[in-house]
């Protein structure tokens, strides 16, 4: 573990097991606040980690500081790493465990744990070391986000396997634009999915949309607010949307027969876009229905009943548009299916949940008799 100032030399290369030295100024205290007690989370039926490489970021700034957030950021990343993967849960036979880092920043300075085999002691230790870093005029530094995703861009790009970068931040970096630039540098430069992940801190709503637009440079991200995570239950929920997806099992039951609840399929956040990690379950759904050419299959999209009803309605159309288009793309003829949305009008639990909303957000498959 180190804090080190610095501003683009790689992150990857760069660490050192050093003693933290002292920020630039004093900073006033901000009393700790006590994180989650979360466990790690564990698998079900076919669930398997996706996910190879992990950077958690933690924004220690002056805007934390200033707007009294930072507390929350730092009970958040303490939380989040005992909500982690043992290193030996399950994944592809071609996985022999994951790697994970961690690095906390402010102006010039980082609080790092280099990317390596998944060690949660270091992580831990690093997560109850984070301060407000930076210190200008007693207040923390600047947030130069876009410097902190272009230090790890280096030591990435040659990574195999997916990635997933989870920030703990109020959303307001110095530069937005910068900072969305050396995220879709990272992103476009890797062989393979790199998935962003933010929790905000706080409730701006400029941050609030910095956030969407970086969590939404991918396909497989997710935005929440830190406000909503306060139990065991919601901490596993971030970690299993960081590392884990379906496996290749074939779906329940055949489309052709009855109807299908397609479990594991997720899509962006607020977005019609289907996350990586479901692709499993529709290629295996794909399969099914390519046993049966002759039969026609009403594609139906479900929403919790968080937003409107006009909203949802149209949101549970797209999403159902966009699992029919992905079948077409695997050879599924377009002329067997039909989409259709039904909003938040037939839920299969209560919506007062969290597990019954996310049982609501839903993609049915059934034969057109």
């Amino acid at each position: 573990m180190q804090v080190i100032r610095k501003t683009q030399i790689g992150l990857m290369a760069a660490v050192l097991s050093t003693a933290g030295c002292a920020s630039l100024s004093p900073v006033g205290e901000l009393a700790d606040r006590a994180p989650i007690d979360a466990q790690p989370i564990t698998l079900e039926g076919n669930e398997v980690r996706v996910t190879d490489h992990v950077v958690v970021i933690t924004d220690g700034s002056g805007t934390q500081y200033m707007n009294q957030t930072f507390p929350e950021a730092k009970a958040l990343t303490r939380s989040f790493v005992k909500a982690m993967p043992a290193a030996d849960v399950r994944a592809p036979e071609s996985s022999s465990g994951y790697n994970a880092g961690a690095v906390g920043f402010g102006g010039e300075e980082r609080n790092s744990v280099t990317v390596r085999p998944f060690d949660r002691a270091a992580l831990a230790a690093q997560a109850d070391s984070l301060k407000v870093m930076g210190a200008i005029d007693g207040m923390g530094g600047t947030t130069p986000l876009h410097y902190v995703i272009g230090e790890l861009t280096g030591g990435m790009v040659g990574l195999q396997g997916r990635a997933a970068l989870v920030v703990f931040s109020d959303g307001l970096p110095d530069d937005p634009d910068a900072a969305l630039a050396s995220a879709k540098t990272l992103v476009e430069t890797r062989a393979d999915d790199t998935c962003i992940h933010a929790v905000q801190t706080g409730d701006s709503a400029d941050g609030q949309a910095f956030l969407k637009r970086l969590t939404g440079l991918t396909n497989c991200g997710s935005l929440r607010s830190g406000a909503d995570l306060t139990s065991n239950f919601e901490v596993q929920q971030l970690a299993k949307a960081v590392f884990v997806g379906p496996g290749t099992e074939p779906v329940a039951a055949g489309p052709c027969d009855g109807v299908v609840r397609l479990r594991g399929i997720e899509f962006a956040f607020d977005r019609a876009e289907i996350v990586s990690s479901s692709k499993p379950v529709l290629d295996a759904a794909a399969h099914q229905l390519q046993q049966c050419p002759n039969i026609r299959v009403n594609i139906s999209g479900h929403t919790d009943s968080s937003g409107s009803e006009s909203y949802n309605n149209g949101l549970s159309y797209r999403r159902a548009e966009s699992t029919k288009s992905y079948f077409v793309s695997q050879g599924v003829d377009v002329s067997r299916l039909e989409a259709e949305g039904h909003g938040e009008s037939q839920p299969v639990a209560e919506n007062d949940t969290r597990d019954g909303r996310a049982r609501n957000r839903r993609v049915e498959l059934a034969p057109i008799r």
